[in-house]
């Protein structure tokens, strides 16, 4: 837990996977507090969360609105239980209120058996990647959100304003928030340090042009220091935005580089990116990401695909 920037801590929760660890941040209101982001719903991440409200003498009464900045579990998970226990009102963009709409229908992508024969994931594969997931999802259900963003809103904080900012890409309705008085951002999992954040497939989408558009927004706002869900707070973020483009660019190149040898699938291709092998909570992660760069690279005719029996096959474009 620290004063990360002006009116702001970020208290950092524990997770149970690779990261470790997810950052939430409490900026103080004129009267009360804004919650930004939730942890995981699990038992140790709630007791370390009101362990660092009761030191910082915060009650949950105190905090009169959570704003998340998108729907995945380690952003979104202890939120229903945060809402019941603060009455706090509720903030997050529209698009991410209709996707969560979605995945909680089903506690997955709703186009995950889409996703999996077009990449050609073998049957056994595709059971153990859902149930990875499943579980951490099972609980999601719908939000009634008192606040839809498009982007663009300014949220009144102590000493001046968060302006929220869409930032499609990570995930389809994920938002930033910019201190123009104070020049800070807290970036939930659109811009970090050392890691770059998974950029996953949807239908009838390009994520990949989504999220370098994304980062291109941020390139010409005034930002001192990037508060960061995963990682601690750092600076230069227009150097972080280049690195995290020219990643992209060096991962589909890597991928006309294997097709040019011969076709694959996008599972294929994930065998030949990955070839120490993943877990199935990370062959979803990657299977969905190969499929946003390959539909990227069709949309510009650098890959073509073709099928006989259901999973495509890629190959360079003409």
């Amino acid at each position: 837990m620290i004063q990360s920037a002006p009116g702001v801590c970020t208290i950092t929760l524990p997770m149970p996977w690779e990261l470790e660890t997810v950052n939430v941040h409490i900026v103080d209101l004129d009267d009360g507090f804004l919650l930004v982001d939730s942890g995981i719903a699990t038992e140790e991440c709630f007791d370390a969360l009101e362990g660092a409200l009761n030191e910082l003498k915060i009650t949950w009464r105190d905090i009169r609105t959570l704003c998340l900045t998108h729907l995945h579990p380690d952003h979104i998970g202890l939120s229903w239980k945060i809402l019941e226990l603060s009455g706090a009102r509720l903030v997050m963009h529209r698009v991410e209120a209709d996707y969560l709409a979605l995945v909680s229908r089903e506690s997955r992508a709703p186009f995950f058996a889409q996703a999996m024969l077009a990449a050609g994931v073998p049957e056994d594969m595709q059971k153990r990647m859902d149930h990875a997931l499943r579980d951490v999802r099972r609980h999601f259900r719908e939000h009634k959100t008192d606040w839809l963003l498009e982007g663009g809103e300014r949220i009144p904080v102590r000493g001046g304003t968060l302006e929220a900012v869409w930032t499609p890409g990570h995930s389809p309705g994920h938002v930033c928030l910019y201190s123009p008085e104070h020049r800070y951002l807290i970036s939930g999992d659109h811009i970090l340090q050392f890691i770059t954040p998974n950029i996953g497939w949807h239908p009838d989408s390009d994520m990949l042009a989504a999220y370098l558009d994304s980062l291109d927004r941020l390139n010409p706002f005034d930002i001192d220091l990037v508060l960061p869900s995963h990682g601690q707070a750092f600076r230069g973020h227009r150097e972080r935005i280049r690195e995290t483009a020219q990643h992209h660019d060096e991962r589909c190149a890597q991928i006309i580089g294997h097709i040019a040898k011969a076709p694959l699938t996008a599972y294929g291709l994930v065998e030949q990116i990955w070839p120490r092998g993943l877990t199935p909570f990370h062959q979803h992660f990657a299977v969905f990401e190969i499929l946003a760069h390959l539909e990227y690279l069709q949309r510009r005719g650098r890959v073509t695909s073709q099928t006989r029996s259901g999973p495509l096959a890629w190959m360079p474009g003409q």
